[in-house]
């Protein structure tokens, strides 16, 4: 990965984002499609699935239920309690005419950023032993800490004439953009500077 400083943290930007801002009623929900749900846990229970064990949900909201599974993941059961508040996002797909989440990225809900759904979700490049959830959770906490006390090197005249954003706003949104516009601006500051820089170096030979 090339990654040995907090720097090369900040600039490890995600190869893509998941459009996970839409939130979708139970009723709503589409086979074959990407979609978040905010629902009511009402069953969480380890059972097989595939043969393997794995964790089987039943989720709710004032227009339905919708069954939830993740293979291969039974510890999950025991984190997702009874009538606790879950954020769902991932696909549907159809089992025996009936749509069911599968393995979809989850939060509960809480008094706190979400970071894995409900969002625009960073996919950043990972290595083996490395999990998305892992990575996103360690990024948002290096982000978070770090990227306002990066240095802003170009004047406020000039990032005001370009309309561009502060180069650490530029670094956050870049990582967990609160939209595809200001994901745009992100992406125009970082490439602005790349070819400032690259001026600069060229005029300094």
């Amino acid at each position: 990965m090339g990654v040995e400083t907090i720097r090369d943290l900040l600039y490890f930007f995600p190869r893509r984002h998941l459009d996970y801002s839409q939130v979708e009623s139970i009723s709503q929900l589409g086979e074959g499609e990407e979609q978040t749900i905010i629902a009511n846990i009402w069953q969480a229970q380890v059972t097989m699935l595939g043969g393997r064990r794995g964790t089987e949900a039943i989720v709710g909201d004032e227009t339905g239920n919708v069954r939830v599974v993740w293979f291969n993941q039974p510890y999950l059961a025991k984190n997702l309690p009874t009538n606790a508040r879950v954020v769902l996002s991932g696909k549907v797909s159809l089992f025996r005419g009936r749509h069911v989440f599968e393995a979809p990225g989850w939060e509960l809900v809480e008094d706190k950023e979400l970071i894995h759904t409900g969002r625009l979700v960073p996919l950043y490049p990972l290595t083996q032993g490395l999990y998305p959830r892992q990575v996103r959770k360690l990024m948002k906490g290096v982000i978070d800490q770090w990227a306002w006390q990066v240095e802003d090197f170009l004047p406020p005249e000039l990032k005001e004439r370009c309309n561009l954003l502060g180069l650490a706003q530029a670094i956050n949104q870049a990582h967990y953009p609160e939209d595809e516009a200001t994901k745009d601006r992100a992406r125009v500051r970082l490439a602005f500077d790349e070819l400032f820089l690259l001026q600069l170096g060229v005029l300094g030979k």
